[in-house]
């Protein structure tokens, strides 16, 4: 009994810890309304979280009993996160520290050399947070815990990044292990896209939408699904993996060893690889210029005329604007954001995907479908990470039945 009651008491502070965090500032009512917690309940959670410097009364507000209500948020200077978001396809890092409000109080972006390793990675990793904890001068006291956003397979609850393709000798990598004993404090990996998501919701859109996928292009195509406003992670962390649902078994080798992957057709590595392709076939191939391309660099391309970037953006919309429409068919979501860079704007690239998912999608919903371009900019992406940290303030409570 004594054991049900404490985890029903941890249940209730995570619960309107986090009510806070999404939807400040609010009154005591308000907090009520949403939680759906008794009101003597709320105020005595409310009294602990202010006794521990975690939240603030700040201004107040008329209320229908008379006297002012106060409004109550987070102490911004309660705490502080910081967030990774890795991007290996270009051999880039950004990382950001945030006040528990989730304002960026600092950034950078470092770049690592083409032919880095994981151990080389993991180390310049661990020298760069160590460079922005002493440059924001906050006090490893203060640091609520470190947030990263991996691409590949993650197994979340244990803190390994399982496999990273284009990263020599990066398998089985115990991140939060090497992290933990450097630094300390918790360490939190998750699917770098789910972790865009979040910043995306955190950052750019209302909280009336509850329900989104989320489609990011990066070197691989990858997804995540919010669904009453809660992200739907899986048994290790890697739902959402759409680049890896097959499109035609009789398509090209994926680099997951199957054929006929989305990634295998649309993703960035793909266009890369049909681009070499089609330019050797045209015979103007130049060795000398081979690098990976982006996304972006294909639509500048494309806009500048260039024909072969042209077929191979609509091919690859074509297919991920089918994965979108059955995504929709599937989870019957009605808002769809498409992100993984800063730039990508409303190109010919981004209507051809809405086109395609609008066709392939079941009558009736083509008109209720928002199909949007993400609106994070590229100092906000670690942002996700830091929002991960922040949440984890108050691990949320399994209660387990013995019989």
């Amino acid at each position: 009994m004594k054991n049900t009651t404490r985890v029903l008491k941890e249940a209730n502070k995570y619960l309107i810890m986090q009510t806070i965090l999404q939807y400040q500032p609010l009154t005591i009512e308000e907090i009520v309304r949403r939680t759906m917690v008794s009101r003597p309940t709320v105020l005595e959670v409310i009294k602990e979280l202010q006794e521990n410097n975690y939240i603030i009364k700040e201004g107040q507000v008329k209320s229908t009993g008379g006297r002012p209500a106060d409004l109550i948020l987070i102490n911004a200077e309660a705490c502080y996160a910081i967030g990774v978001d890795l991007e290996f396809a270009i051999h880039t890092a950004r990382l950001a520290v945030t006040n528990a409000a989730r304002k960026i109080v600092g950034s950078k972006e470092i770049h690592f050399e083409d032919d880095a390793d994981a151990e080389m990675i993991m180390k310049s990793l661990i020298d760069e947070i160590d460079s922005m904890v002493r440059q924001t001068g906050i006090s490893m006291d203060q640091l609520a815990g470190i947030g990263l956003g991996l691409p590949g397979n993650v197994d979340e609850p244990n803190g390994i990044s399982i496999h990273i393709e284009r990263i020599r000798n990066w398998d089985d990598i115990h991140v939060r292990d090497i992290l933990e004993e450097k630094f300390h404090v918790p360490v939190y990996i998750k699917n770098d896209v789910h972790l865009l998501a979040e910043a995306e919701r955190e950052k750019y859109m209302s909280s009336d939408i509850q329900d989104f996928l989320y489609i990011g292009l990066r070197s691989g195509i990858g997804s995540a699904i919010f669904y009453h406003g809660h992200a739907l992670d899986g048994r290790q962390g890697n739902a959402g993996f759409i680049g890896h649902i097959t499109v035609n078994p009789e398509g090209p080798l994926c680099s997951c060893g199957r054929h006929g992957c989305l990634d295998a057709f649309a993703s960035e590595i793909a266009m890369n690889k049909e681009y070499k392709a089609r330019c050797i076939k045209a015979g103007n191939y130049n060795a000398e210029e081979e690098r990976h391309r982006t996304v972006l660099d294909f639509i500048d391309k494309a806009e500048k005329g260039e024909e072969i970037s042209c077929q191979i953006l609509k091919q690859s919309a074509f297919y991920i604007g089918i994965a979108v429409a059955n995504m929709i068919k599937t989870l019957e979501v009605t808002t769809v954001i498409i992100g993984g860079y800063p730039q990508i704007k409303e190109s010919e690239f981004i209507k051809e995907i809405k086109e395609t998912a609008r066709q392939y999608m079941m009558r009736g919903y083509e008109n209720e479908i928002d199909i949007r371009v993400g609106s994070l900019k590229q100092e906000e992406y670690p942002l996700g990470a830091c929002c991960h940290v922040l949440s984890n303030i108050f691990e949320k409570p399994k209660l387990s039945l013995k019989v």
